[in-house]
């Protein structure tokens, strides 16, 4: 056999020999290409917590995946602005001072002052801090003078987002940090509501009795801006009404207190009033009632008292009358 045939032959074993391997190692990058792990896509809370110990590189890129998969998210677009956003711009020149208390936190301030604890990333860089996390007590920070203010309801973050900013829901001071914020911006409903989901993680130990000592002045400003909202739009039961249940959940509102008072003497004047006019017009049933109403009020009011006892005796007075003309009859 002639030795270039021979060769020849050999060759072509040899490749039909590895004409399958060759193939699988051609497949094998798509194979791990295929594989390769992708970037984690960390949620709001996660991206909080880096922004909050100021690795703000690898949480604008965790933001930037988790904006591909909900381009609408609110909190996850208000972070990705305060990270571009120029913050004198953004909140202003203007500015007063506050001085940190133990325990602050730049996501509580922001709760106060702008309405939202998600906000605490621009508050920061408008004080030059690189890590949000350490807030130190006497530590003096800019607050912009457009502060303070009430979110939108369209802008209004629920109360999981804000504890993501605060601390996490497993956090029970964020709970706490959430609620006191509120109570100093006003926004007691919002305080309330706080209250109510702590309350639920919480057990009967040191925590629970720290939410018991709240409740009282949460539940005693609520009810007192009711009042006041209800007194101003004219609805003086409603005010009372209020007024009596502030003082239920703390009877040190003396504010709460010294408006009832005054409120109570408009009232039972309106109330006198009104039944001197149904008196008058011999519509004694119902001015009873008022002077029935005012007494509630004022049981020592002298003038609904001695009215009331002429009212009832010419009430009696014409039953004797009626009376006596059926039997004449």
């Amino acid at each position: 056999m002639p030795l270039v045939t021979l060769l020849t032959g050999c060759a072509m074993l040899t490749t039909d020999h590895e004409e399958a391997p060759v193939t699988e190692a051609a497949e094998e990058p798509r194979s791990d290409e295929a594989t390769e792990p992708q970037p984690e896509v960390l949620s709001i809370a996660e991206i909080i917590e880096a922004l909050q110990e100021g690795d703000t590189e690898h949480a604008g890129q965790a933001l930037d995946r988790f904006l591909e998969n909900e381009p609408e998210h609110r909190v996850a677009r208000s972070l990705r602005s305060q990270l571009d956003a120029d913050p004198v711009e953004e909140l202003g020149e203007a500015s007063f001072e506050h001085t940190v208390e133990s325990g602050e936190t730049l996501g509580q301030l922001a709760r106060r002052y702008l309405g939202d604890a998600n906000r605490f990333l621009i508050l920061a860089r408008y004080n030059d801090i690189e890590r949000p996390s350490r807030l130190l007590a006497g530590q003096r920070l800019r607050i912009p003078e457009t502060a303070p203010r009430e979110a939108s309801t369209a802008d209004r973050e629920t109360l999981d987002e804000q504890l993501a900013a605060l601390g996490g829901q497993d956090d029970e001071d964020a709970y706490l940090r959430a609620i006191e914020a509120d109570l100093e911006a006003g926004r007691y409903a919002e305080a309330r509501e706080g209250l109510q989901h702590a309350r639920e993680q919480s057990g009967n130990g040191r925590w629970g009795r720290r939410l018991a000592a709240l409740e009282h002045e949460v539940e005693g400003r609520y009810w007192e801006q009711r009042g006041n909202q209800a007194r101003d739009a004219g609805d003086t039961g409603a005010a009372l009404t209020a007024y009596d249940r502030a003082l239920e959940a703390d009877s040190g509102r003396d504010a709460a207190r010294d408006a009832r008072e005054e409120l109570r003497e408009q009232r039972k004047e309106e109330l006198h009033s009104a039944a001197i006019r149904r008196y008058r017009n011999q519509d004694l049933e119902e001015a009873i009632a008022l002077w029935d109403e005012a007494l509630e009020l004022d049981p020592e009011f002298e003038a609904a008292r001695g009215y009331r006892l002429r009212a009832l005796e010419l009430q009696r007075r014409l039953e004797r009358l009626g009376h006596s003309e059926d039997g004449a009859s």
